[in-house]
């Protein structure tokens, strides 16, 4: 359980499958199958701008005027790279065993509606792999997925290429980058499928295939490969036209922070002369999102969704979402510029990680927004602004790039609206829940993420982390941390209309921290608009039926908010929007005028169930809640699962009853013992699942004396149907919090549980 625990990276504060095989052997490798970023891409961008030209004419925002499309420059035809390739990158012979393969090359680069996109264009009668071996040698970047930052290619090397800014503007500036591409064999298979030895093969064959004269003699087993070299002149591609780059701006500190800038598809093509802006946050182990080609900002799977309702860099340029399968779709008419970023401390940008303090990350934020009207940056004409020159900004992105988003706008009011997703309202309550047991999990998940990622933080989450993990305890200084990182009471002051998405299966941030943060914000005195969407996914994973049209509704929803807030659509989509959304167990979809913590959205009285009690032996692990599934693992690390060591309660509410919010526990008990907390959980008994994963930490004193507990348990939403039932346990551990320091025994008696009933109209 302790090795599950550890390598529960995967779900925590964003990260995606950062634990794979490429964030531990070094260079960036894709396979010939990942998702095309090269030519097939770029044909669609193109079919999508012919029929975004046939489009109406851009409306005109009432806080500036839009440049009409006959004052912008007209693209011109694409200029070609200058491509050298080069065999092994040294002078070779040439073998039989080269002669004999069927490895060619035809590499090329170009413009491409606002972005540089190019391709190894590598055949084969073989698979291929292909590697970055040398990064873009002025600070350029290849187009990487949202997760692992390792860089994406089609069947063919095909890629996305961000030049670093000043290179647009000095034409004598050519910037070198080289990639290989390599035959990939049965034999190499076979390697690479042997457990564990298999982690290391395609660290080996990069050794080989780079070996002079070595390489040819293996050529016939390993396979064939050759290094392609890129000599690009940015300025000369762009040739003036609109274009995607990357840049380390300085923040307020001086603090290098790396962006990446991409223009809205009407910009690029000369449509329009400026558009309003998004800036995306990443997930925490995550870099700021440089993929072009996927629809959704940061995804796992479809069963481990996080963050899925993100929109990606193709949704927000275009303002459009047209769904794959036949379900709803969109058109805003119009585009966004999107600025993506590493947040301080990781990846290219410098400094020390705060948790997205507003001290730090939130004021990153706001350097990023000034920056973007400023004079080093070379695309701010294309940056709209209102007639005093403020900028037209929204902001999207999961988890940590949920929370900053609160953070930011709190303190800053440049920020026109946001879109947080999966956020927190206070890691104090997300990871140490009750100021009783630390989510160890989640914790262990964060700590090895972050050394992973080999991200420089703050020393004091180290020594949090550690306690946290041993002890299942957080001292008062690590607690203070946890409050300054985050929204909390910053949230009186924001006044950017907010639409929050919270996954149902979060069991590290629940949905009980988009309530809070939706009743601070509307308590405030600004009257901010504010909805909701609980949706299945979160960190964790999505057990339910998912709904056909969650992620249409959800990358909609999105586009509206930003077009009515942003872009100020006269149309006004947003109002379109149910105050509050959510998907029950079965997938099915719900809305609601009122969000669940205001009168009148459940009845006034809960249903209500009564038991008598019994007995609970506590030991670690033995007996207790979750990891379920256990083929889920790592990220069902902090899942709950149905316990066999537990005092059992049946419940039974009315048929057609709509459980939703967070059902009330009471109980009484005596107990002695090392162990500070239970467990409470609730059970679907037709599926034997628990609802949501979630299991709720319950705080108790064993010193031998009678007590009561009164209080509320995670979030739920779930229908009762025919024949339905659910199970009330209270046990002794549970995955997420296991603590391996809590024994004990415990008699528990006057057991109450109070359903909220939504009140259906």
């Amino acid at each position: 359980m302790f090795i599950g625990r550890v390598a529960g990276v995967g779900a925590v504060l964003g990260a995606g499958a950062v634990l794979g095989v490429g964030a531990f052997i070094g260079p960036a490798v894709a396979s010939a199958d990942a998702p095309t970023t090269g030519s097939s891409a770029a044909a669609s961008d193109t079919a999508s701008a012919v029929t975004r030209s046939r489009k109406p004419a851009p409306r005109i925002s009432p806080r500036s005027q839009r440049h009409p499309a006959s004052a912008v420059r007209t693209p011109a035809v694409r200029a070609a790279a200058r491509v050298s390739v080069k065999a092994q990158s040294v002078s070779q012979p040439a073998g039989a065993a080269r002669a004999a393969s069927t490895l060619s090359v035809d590499p090329h680069l170009g413009w491409t509606a606002g972005l540089l996109r190019g391709t190894v264009g590598a055949t084969s009668s073989k698979d291929l792999v292909f590697t970055l071996i040398s990064a873009p040698s002025l600070g350029g970047k290849l187009g990487s997925d949202t997760n692992t930052n390792k860089v994406l290619f089609g069947p063919q090397g095909e890629f996305s290429y961000l030049p670093y800014a000043t290179t647009l503007t000095a034409a004598t500036l050519t910037e070198d980058f080289s990639i290989m591409v390599a035959e990939n064999t049965r034999f190499d298979q076979l390697l690479a499928s042997i457990p564990i030895i298999g982690l290391l093969i395609p660290q080996a064959l990069l050794v080989l295939h780079r070996t002079p004269i070595l390489s040819d003699l293996l050529a016939p087993i390993i396979g064939a490969s050759q290094i392609v070299t890129f000599n690009v002149d940015p300025n000369t591609e762009a040739a003036g036209r609109p274009v995607a780059f990357t840049y380390r701006m300085p923040s307020f500190d001086g603090t290098p922070i790396s962006i990446n800038y991409y223009p809205a598809t009407n910009v690029a093509n000369g449509e329009v002369a400026s558009a309003p802006t998004v800036v995306n946050g990443p997930g925490l182990p995550g870099p700021g999102n440089t993929d072009p080609d996927n629809p959704l900002g940061q995804q796992l799977s479809a069963t481990t969704q996080f963050g899925s309702l993100t929109p990606g860099l193709p949704v927000l340029r275009n303002d459009a979402w047209t769904s794959p399968d036949g379900g709803p779709s969109y058109n805003g008419g119009g585009g966004y510029n999107v600025i993506s970023f590493d947040p301080r401390g990781e990846y290219a940008s410098g400094g020390v990680l705060q948790l997205d303090s507003p001290f730090y990350e939130g004021r990153d934020i706001s350097s990023i927004i000034t920056w973007a009207t400023g004079s080093t940056n070379p695309a701010r004409s294309q940056v709209q602004t209102d007639v005093s020159g403020d900028p037209l900004i929204g902001m999207v992105g999961g988890s940590y790039g949920g929370a900053i988003q609160l953070t930011a706008a709190s303190i800053d009011p440049r920020i026109d609206a946001i879109v947080p997703e999966l956020a927190w309202n206070s890691l104090n309550s997300s990871l140490y829940p009750n100021n009783n047991q630390f989510k160890t999990g989640m914790g262990s998940g964060l700590l090895v993420a972050l050394a992973i990622t080999g991200a420089t933080i703050n020393k004091q989450i180290y020594a949090g982390v550690v306690t946290g993990l041993t002890l299942g305890w957080l001292s008062p200084t690590s607690r203070a941390l946890l409050s300054d990182s985050g929204p909390t009471s910053l949230l009186t002051r924001l006044q950017a209309p907010t639409l929050f998405f919270q996954g149902m299966e979060d069991v590290l941030f629940t949905l009980q921290e988009s309530l809070t943060n939706a009743a601070a914000i509307l308590a405030n005195p600004y009257g901010t608009p504010v909805k909701m969407v609980w949706f299945c996914g979160g960190h964790g994973s999505c057990l339910n039926p998912l709904n056909p049209n969650q992620d249409d509704l959800g990358l909609i929803d999105n586009l509206k908010w930003l077009d009515q807030y942003v872009a100020a659509d006269p149309d006004n989509p947003a109002d379109t929007i149910p105050t509050f959304q959510w998907y029950d167990q079965n997938g099915d979809y719900h809305a609601s005028a009122l969000l669940p913590f205001q009168d009148g959205f459940t009845i006034p009285a809960p249903y209500t169930t009564t038991d008598s009690g019994g007995l609970l032996g506590i030991v670690p692990a033995l007996g207790g809640s979750g990891p379920d599934p256990i083929s889920g693992l790592p990220f069902s690390i902090g899942n709950g699962g149905k316990a066999w060591n537990a005092v059992n309660v049946t419940v039974t509410p009315p048929v057609g009853s709509q459980i939703v919010g967070a059902p009330g526990i009471a109980f009484s008990y005596t107990g002695l013992g090392t162990s500070r907390t239970v467990y409470a959980q609730l059970v679907d008994n037709t599926t034997g699942r628990v609802l949501g994963n979630i299991v709720t930490p319950v705080p108790v004193t064993l010193d031998g004396r009678r007590h009561t507990v009164t209080i509320p348990m995670e979030n739920i939403a779930y229908t009762v149907g025919a024949g339905d039932s659910l199970t009330l346990q209270i046990t002794s551990s549970a995955s997420g919090f296991e603590n391996f320091t809590s024994f004990g025994a415990i008699v528990i008696s006057d057991i109450r549980l109070d359903l909220p009933i939504h009140a259906t109209p």
